[in-house]
C-alpha cells in the first residue's frame, strides 16, 4: 500500500495504527494475521506490518464515529479527517465502502542476513573485560576490604574478574568472595549499587566493566569467621570512610566513595575512571 510521506512517517514512528482505505475487491480479501507493506510514495522506502483487525463501515462518516481518529492520523485535527479522507477518494470509490486496517509492530517478513556471523564480529569490536563485586559493610555500616598481594597493593572489595564459562557478574562475585573470605555473600538478590565503565589505558590495555551488588551487613561472628586466601590478600580491614579515603589512591576511593553514595540513594548508579 502506497502512503502519503507524512502517514508514512506516522506508521514509523509507531503513532498511526489504522489505515484507512475504500473497499476494493482487493482490500476485502485481506484477513487478520495477514502482512501488510506500506510504501512511502517520496522515496521508495517499505513498513511491513501486520494486520489485527479490518473492519467494514458503509461511509466514511460511519467509519469515523467508531474508531479513533488519533490512530487514523495523529497530527491531524480530528474535525477536518471527513473532508480529508474524502479529498483522496471521490464519492464513487466511497461508495464501494471502506475499511478500518488495524495492524501492530510485529515485523511480518523475516529479517535481512546479518552482514557477518557472530564470531566475524567479535573480532570488530573493542575487547573488553568485566567484573562483580560485593560492597560489605560491618554493623556501623563502615567498608570491608582486602589488600591485594599483587602489583600496587590496592584495597578491593571481595569480588573479581568473570572468568569462569557461563557466570554472571553476580555469581562470579559470590564465588569469588568464598574464595577469598571463606564466607558465602550476597545470597539473597542483592540490590545493584553501580555500573562501572574503566577505560583502558597504560595500565591496563581492556575496557573493564564492574557492577557492584550491595551485599549487606556482616554480623560480628561472620568477621571472626574471615579467612583470606594468601594467595590474593594478606590483610582484611574496617574503617569509616575518612580513613579509607587517607589509605587509598584517589582513583579508587573515587569508586568507594560512589558506592557509598549510591547505597544511601546520594549519588550516581554509574561512575566513569581512566587508568
Amino acid at each position: 500500500m502506497h502512503l502519503l510521506p507524512r502517514y508514512y512517517r506516522q506508521v514509523e514512528a509507531g503513532r498511526k495504527t489504522i489505515e484507512v482505505r475504500v473497499a476494493t475487491p482487493q482490500k476485502r480479501d485481506i484477513a487478520p494475521g495477514e502482512a501488510v507493506v506500506f510504501h512511502n510514495r517520496d522515496n521508495g522506502r517499505k513498513l511491513d506490518v501486520i494486520v489485527r483487525r479490518i473492519t467494514p463501515y458503509p461511509s466514511f462518516e460511519d467509519l469515523l464515529s467508531s474508531e479513533d481518529p488519533a490512530r487514523i492520523d495523529p497530527n491531524g485535527p480530528p474535525g477536518e479527517l471527513l473532508a480529508s479522507l474524502r479529498s483522496i477518494y471521490p464519492p464513487a470509490k466511497e461508495a464501494l465502502g471502506v475499511l478500518a486496517l488495524e495492524f501492530d509492530h510485529r515485523p511480518a517478513r523475516p529479517g535481512r542476513p546479518m552482514p557477518m556471523t557472530p564470531m566475524q564480529y567479535a573480532q570488530t569490536v573493542p575487547h573488553h573485560t568485566v567484573y562483580g563485586c560485593l560492597y560489605v559493610r560491618d554493623e556501623r555500616d563502615r567498608p570491608v576490604q582486602l589488600r591485594s598481594v599483587y602489583g600496587s597493593r590496592l584495597w578491593q572489595l571481595p569480588g573479581g574478574n568473570l572468568d569462569a564459562q557461563g557466570e554472571d557478574p553476580l555469581r562470579t562475585a559470590r564465588r569469588e568472595a568464598v574464595e577469598e573470605t571463606g564466607l558465602d555473600l550476597g545470597q539473597d538478590t542483592p540490590r545493584l549499587l553501580l555500573t562501572h565503565f574503566l577505560h583502558a589505558g597504560s595500565r591496563l590495555p581492556l575496557n573493564k566493566v564492574g557492577l557492584i551488588f550491595d551485599g549487606g551487613r556482616l554480623t560480628a561472628n561472620q568477621l571472626d569467621r574471615i579467612r583470606l586466601d594468601p594467595a590474593e590478600h594478606d590483610m582484611w580491614a574496617i574503617h569509616d570512610l575518612a580513613t579509607w579515603q587517607e589509605l587509598m589512591t584517589p582513583r579508587a576511593y573515587a569508586r568507594l566513595d560512589a558506592i557509598e553514595r549510591a547505597r544511601r540513594g546520594e549519588g550516581p548508579a554509574y561512575l566513569i575512571t581512566h587508568t
